[in-house]
């Protein structure tokens, strides 16, 4: 039993089955998201019967960055850690004979998390082409931005609202529109650090290697 991605912290292995594969790979920096997915190809390929599940109730807290160095420096090692996994068991991908790991998992991590920074930041570029040639149709152009922008935010509210309903978990008067207001923030202020960080990571991974784990500062969740 795991949480189901790279970016969740507290996991529940079948301890047989990660012996038997190995156990982490000191060799990559997103240990967690590979040995999932080792483990799940380890038993499609064996015919084993297994469940991925994912619990919400939070068991564990860990502590998020308090910088947008560190914040970069850790978007960076996940951009590096997903190519890394996709490549390693790029058997799996698209290959029906791995069921839902094949077929979903992996052209999912694939297509939105590998490929979609890449894809927006050739956007950006063309758009811009556009720009500087005169050939945008603004009236559509500024349409589609301001869709694509309210969209981000709805998701992030409804997320919120959902957390809420469900754990209760900020008391603290005006916490709760505090994130509202971080929703409407988040992809103008924190959207563009996270898209340098993952072509930042791209570029590491093809040609900076010897950019390793990096840095991650703790003060403590008291300090928070």
């Amino acid at each position: 039993m795991e949480s189901g991605g790279q970016f969740d912290r507290f996991f529940q292995f079948d301890k047989k089955i990660a012996l038997e594969v190995g156990g982490y790979d000191t060799k990559t920096v997103g240990e967690d998201m590979e040995i999932i997915v080792r483990m799940r190809r380890y038993m499609e390929e064996q015919k084993v019967k297994y469940r991925v599940a994912y619990i919400p109730d939070p068991l564990c807290w860990t502590e998020a960055p308090d910088n947008y160095k560190i914040f970069i420096s850790q978007r960076n090692r996940w951009t590096r850690g997903t190519i890394e996994t996709l490549k390693k068991h790029r058997k799996i991908g698209f290959n029906p004979k791995y069921n839902s790991l094949g077929t979903l998992s992996y052209p999912y991590w694939f297509l939105f998390e590998r490929l979609a920074p890449i894809v927006e930041v050739f956007g950006l570029l063309y758009f811009s082409i556009l720009i500087i040639t005169n050939n945008v149709v603004w009236e559509y152009a500024i349409v589609f931005l301001i869709l694509a922008y309210l969209f981000t935010v709805l998701f992030s509210i409804i997320t919120i609202i959902t957390e809420e309903l469900t754990y209760h978990q900020y008391t603290k008067k005006g916490m709760g529109l505090q994130l509202i207001k971080t929703a409407f923030t988040e992809p103008i202020l924190n959207h563009p650090f996270i898209l340098y960080a993952a072509i930042k990571g791209n570029f590491d991974y093809y040609f900076n290697k010897s950019i390793k784990w990096g840095e991650m500062t703790r003060k403590g969740m008291s300090n928070i």
